[in-house]
């Protein structure tokens, strides 16, 4: 099957950046080291914006993802994160053609 790539750009409330990276490293980080699908893994700290990050995964195939999607463990992560979050993220799904140092 085809690799499937998610960007994800987000923004916290005001301030919450780190405290929701400390979110993601206590539940999401462990799992992703865990889960040999989940190939590449970046969560990028925006340098213009104190708030904005970006989350770049990349996995094996795309039913990796969708077992991550609908992971009991994942809504729970979520439903945490949200109050944290400044508003809906945007999410760009692609199939890698080409990468370097992956």
């Amino acid at each position: 099957m085809d690799k499937i790539a998610m960007v994800i750009t987000s923004t916290a409330a005001s301030g919450k950046r780190d405290q929701l990276f400390d979110l993601y490293m206590e539940h999401l980080a462990p799992r992703t080291e865990a889960n040999p699908a989940q190939e590449v893994v970046v969560w990028c700290a925006d340098q213009q914006d104190p708030d904005r990050f970006v989350l770049f995964e990349m996995y094996s195939d795309a039913s990796a993802l969708g077992e991550n999607a609908g992971a009991e463990w994942f809504t729970d992560y979520m439903q945490q994160a949200m109050p944290l979050l400044a508003g809906e993220p945007t999410i760009v799904m692609a199939h890698p053609h080409w990468s370097s140092g992956v």
